[in-house]
């Protein structure tokens, strides 16, 4: 009965210890804080690499395209979908939109229709 109870301990500690490092991977989301849409402050190189980087996260692609439009001045950031194959014919895909939010001290994204935010460290924005 001994070994079951150390066996059981052991198996409880290491699903605790995988938990806590995949919690620690991810990517941060927040739910359900009030936030409003957002502008950036500047449409750098680095905060549009910053976006494309956590919305590759979130849809699990590999490649994100970017819709047109000035992030500068709208909060809508939509993203384009994969182009067919070599075999594909018309294809189906929608764009996905995306909003960018702020709780006045970090900017997020959020898309379109959900409540979850996901974090853009290093980029500056402002409420719109």
């Amino acid at each position: 009965m001994q070994g079951r109870a150390e066996v059981r301990r052991h198996l409880i500690r290491a699903a605790l210890a995988c938990g806590a490092a995949l919690g620690v991977s991810a990517c941060q989301t927040v739910a359900g804080a009030a936030v409003q849409p957002a502008v950036l402050l500047k449409s750098d190189a680095q905060s549009l690499e910053t976006i494309q980087r956590v919305l590759s996260e979130v849809t699990r692609q590999g490649r994100i395209t970017l819709g047109p439009g000035d992030l500068t001045r709208q909060s809508v950031i939509t993203v384009l979908p994969q182009p067919p194959g070599i075999y594909e014919g018309n294809s189906p895909a929608m764009p996905t939109y995306f909003e960018l939010v702020t709780d006045q001290q970090r900017c997020y994204v959020r898309e379109r229709g959900k409540d979850e935010l996901h974090a853009l460290p290093d980029v500056d924005c402002r409420a719109d």
